[in-house]
């Protein structure tokens, strides 16, 4: 993954550190750890084009409609993120959603941007942008 700096102090550094953890956690099949670096009330939004879309407030509510979707709906779902821009307290992930879908059987593979704002080097909002179409199609 490439990362990319606007500012060049420890601050910017720190965020794309932490977003790049998250991302390495989730690689790995650790959803426990992702979450615990999470704000305890971090907000998630997903596009409204998706059956789950919408804005989830709290660790628990992300688990429940997000991370919980990867299992049930998706054989193979990776998230890769292929550059972190670093502006300090906002970070902007690009990269690639991929899976199977367990219902058709039809691959998927969609180009996302993530948006992270960390408040004290926490993230404690999420948002993710990407063709919800294409992802639907394969659903």
């Amino acid at each position: 993954m490439t990362t990319h700096q606007h500012q060049h102090d420890e601050h910017t550094t720190a965020g794309s550190v932490v977003v790049e953890a998250l991302y390495d956690s989730l690689a790995q099949g650790d959803v426990t750890a992702l979450l615990s670096g999470l704000h305890e009330r971090i907000e998630w939004v997903v596009p409204p084009g998706l059956h789950y879309g919408g804005t989830y407030r709290g660790r628990e509510d992300v688990l429940k409609n997000v991370f919980s979707r990867f299992v049930t709906e998706w054989r193979d779902f990776t998230v890769a993120p292929e550059e972190l821009v670093d502006a300090g307290d906002l970070v902007v992930a690009l990269g690639h959603y991929s899976g199977t879908s367990l219902t058709t059987e039809k691959p998927m593979r969609t180009r996302f941007v993530h948006v992270w704002r960390l408040r004290d080097g926490v993230p404690v909002h999420f948002e993710t942008v990407f063709d919800t179409h294409t992802m639907l199609l394969a659903m």
